[in-house]
């Protein structure tokens, strides 16, 4: 029988591997503020600012990244295969203290696999360049030199 932290990893991956490839960068953020933000906030109000910037209809790549997150992650801390967003953060204004230490507990699980699997599978914005063109630092220079600083 499969570990709960192996059932993460298989879980986080399919996540990451199946987005959207117009949500991806946006998702690579939100999977790296996820773990930080549960500590800072909780697991209540983390779910909440989530399924607030989701928004009822996500159009925009950052909405369905908050999207994919958040309904990923009711799934895993309610164990429901069909769970949401919205039902998560009605979920924990309903649960008792222990029941919310193991929900938060279970929160910061995922979101320690959901931030492994998209720094693997979705590369950094310093790797890619930025959106101006720019070389990243680092990147080979190119036939007029541009890529590397000089100094």
């Amino acid at each position: 029988m499969p570990r709960r932290d192996q059932n993460l990893a298989v879980v986080t991956w399919q996540l990451v591997g199946g987005l959207d490839t117009k949500a991806r960068e946006e998702f690579r953020s939100r999977a790296m503020d996820l773990g930080p933000r549960l500590i800072s906030c909780g697991l209540a109000a983390t779910a909440a600012f989530y399924e607030a910037k989701a928004g009822p209809a996500p159009r925009k790549p950052l909405e369905l990244a908050y999207r994919s997150m958040i309904d990923a992650l009711a799934r895993h801390v309610l164990r429901a295969p069909a769970a949401s967003g919205g039902e998560l953060v009605t979920g924990t204004g309903s649960m008792d203290a222990a029941a919310y230490r193991l929900a938060s507990a279970d929160a910061r699980a995922f979101a320690l696999w959901v931030r492994r699997a998209a720094e693997a599978l979705i590369p950094a914005a310093a790797e890619r360049g930025n959106r101006d063109g720019i070389p990243a630092a680092g990147d080979p220079p190119g036939p007029h030199g541009e890529g590397r600083w000089s100094g």
